[in-house]
């Protein structure tokens, strides 16, 4: 396991990774949408339509069809 922490280790990783950063600075630019709401909204629309068709009436049972003999 690698320990990757240092301040200098991380803004030189950025970089080399094009990641945005503020000049001056060793702050990570905001990005759009956070990726933890992200995942959380995709995870709950996820849980909605497995619930959605757990929910759905399942139509009844046809009866198997008899064959006539003769």
């Amino acid at each position: 396991d690698a320990y990757i922490g240092h301040p200098f280790v991380i803004t030189t990783l950025c970089r080399l990774a094009h990641v945005p950063v503020w000049e001056d600075t060793d702050e990570i630019a905001s990005t759009e949408r956070p990726l933890g709401c992200t995942f959380f909204q995709r995870a709950v629309r996820e849980l909605q339509t497995v619930q959605g068709a757990a929910a759905a009436p399942q139509p009844p049972p046809q009866p198997a069809a008899q064959q006539e003999q003769h």
